[in-house]
């Protein structure tokens, strides 16, 4: 009897990990972002119980506090119950058929990343008492990391939804349109990043009325270097912006024989700003010393200024010795 009450259990077992994975199989057979989905779904849970645990635990009890902790809740729980229910809908062809590869699901991810985005700026503010301190630094990993890896998500889960049902290949277009034409485009990105993280810790700490306690009010060095942070954030997105859009004016009108020399200038001024910011910034004092949105932007605009300036370097070096053996044709741009 026990043999077979064994055997029994073993061929229910094995039944149900078939039909688990021929779901799996059928899920990701429907649409090529199944994956994507199912990142989001795990994400999105880690990033629900930690907000839930956060808000449990936070010492931010004023009302505005306490306001912006419910909605951080919301919308972590939106984005839970949206990835599930679009996970869910995988393993249902007849269901899916109407939502996954139609302007329904790119509707979905649209909400999704606006929400991710919202709790971003939400957990990340140190009045909140969420994701960081009151020094600015990460006080639960779990949710500052997660929240972050939901965001990349979902503009992954953009990219693919916008290639698979209008062609357009968002990363082969960066790539293929102009030559460090995807550099520019982060290092524009960290510029804001650098630029609003630098205004926000400016606000919280320096300003008339930050809602913090008296003793955590800035010192005068460190509300200056978040002044050098969003100068320095500012001139790192203009200057990437308008390389960015001289690049996709190069593609449909002809070259432009002064944007390499407006790159190398441009990319250098970017590289010997952030290096010589970067010190201040994340110095003792300086608003970036802890782990927080302003250190890992400033780092990064950083490495992406010193990759273009490699780069340049590089195409002029190659041009230079192309032009010296009376090779024709050599591009700078």
């Amino acid at each position: 009897h026990k043999s077979c009450s064994s055997s029994l259990v073993t061929s229910k077992q094995q039944r149900i990990a078939y039909n688990i994975m021929t779901a799996a199989t059928t899920a990701a057979s429907t649409s090529p972002r199944f994956g994507y989905w199912v990142a989001f779904f795990i994400f999105s849970t880690i990033t629900l119980g930690a907000t839930i645990e956060a808000q449990a635990h936070t010492d931010r009890l004023s009302p505005a506090a306490q306001s912006n902790q419910r909605y951080a809740v919301a919308c972590a729980t939106i984005l839970f119950l949206l990835s599930i229910m679009v996970v869910i809908l995988h393993t249902k062809p007849l269901l899916s058929s109407i939502i996954l590869g139609t302007k329904i699901e790119g509707f979905i991810i649209l909400v999704l990343i606006t929400f991710w985005t919202a709790l971003v700026a939400i957990v990340s503010d140190t009045r909140h008492g969420l994701a960081t301190d009151s020094s600015g630094s990460i006080a639960n990993g779990n949710l500052y990391y997660f929240s972050w890896a939901g965001l990349a998500t979902g503009v992954a889960l953009l990219t693919s939804f916008l290639r698979s049902k209008f062609g357009f290949d968002l990363g082969g277009e960066l790539r293929s349109r102009a030559e460090r034409l995807q550099q520019w485009v982060w290092a524009g990105m960290l510029g804001l990043v650098q630029m609003g993280s630098s205004a926000r810790l400016f606000d919280n700490h320096c300003g008339q009325q930050t809602g913090l306690g008296e003793a955590e009010i800035g010192t005068i060095t460190f509300c200056r270097r978040c002044q050098l942070g969003i100068v320095i954030g500012i001139f790192t997105a203009i200057f990437s912006v308008a390389i960015v859009g001289f690049k996709l004016g190069v593609s449909r009108n002809g070259k432009l024989p002064w944007l390499f020399t407006a790159e190398i200038v441009l990319s250098g001024m970017i590289a010997g700003g952030q290096a010589g910011s970067v010190g201040f910034l994340t110095g003792q004092e300086g608003p970036a010393a802890p782990l927080n949105n302003l250190y890992y932007s400033t780092w990064g605009a950083l490495a992406v200024g010193l990759v273009l300036v490699g780069s340049c370097v590089e195409n002029w070096s190659t041009a230079k010795s192309s032009l010296r053996d009376g090779e024709e044709g050599v591009s700078l741009t």
